[in-house]
């Protein structure tokens, strides 16, 4: 059995290819509460170790790899992308998009991780990690890898974020 196989059964989830490259062993989205630890389970690398490489805000998600496990422990409202990875370089990587959420009430709402794309009423926006980078026209959108079918909408927590400068052709921002 291919170790893409054994990664995907460990984490019970069967990945679709994305279109990060530092993500070739999958990737999945998680949720955890402020305060809370979620674990993902990792299979045997071939270089006997994992290592958390890139959290996108550790401000958001504190991760940490324990005994075969990516632990990941939510700090604060909001979103993260997580690369563990089989080498210190980045390659050969689970890429994890974390959203925490802090219980008010009976609803958890948190913003769209980075690299979503979102609308609100009839602007589209590019969620990056400082921000909404609003989008002008349908050309500027599909220049920069955006699908129609990728829009979601805005929540509430989407709308709190800053806004950045408008997206413009081959923006760098977008990753």
């Amino acid at each position: 059995m291919n170790k893409k196989l054994l990664l995907a059964l460990t984490v019970g989830f069967i990945f679709a290819s994305t279109a990060f490259a530092a993500s070739d062993l999958g990737s999945l989205q998680e949720s955890v509460s402020v305060g809370k630890v979620v674990s993902v389970g990792l299979n045997p690398s071939n270089t006997g170790n994992w290592y958390v490489v890139t959290n996108s805000n550790v401000a958001v998600a504190g991760a940490s790899i324990s005994s075969g496990a990516l632990l990941i422990t939510g700090k604060s409202v909001g979103s993260t992308a997580i690369s563990a990875c089989t080498d210190t370089q980045g390659s050969h990587c689970l890429l994890v998009t974390v959203n925490v959420g802090s219980v008010l009430g009976s609803s958890i709402v948190a913003p769209h991780p980075a690299k979503s794309w979102i609308i609100q009423g009839k602007t589209v926006f590019y969620v990056d990690v400082n921000g909404l980078i609003p989008i002008t026209t349908w050309k500027i959108f599909l220049n920069n890898g955006g699908k129609q079918a990728l829009i979601q909408p805005a929540t509430s927590a989407d709308l709190t974020l800053p806004w950045e400068s408008f997206m413009a052709l081959k923006d760098a921002r977008v990753k």
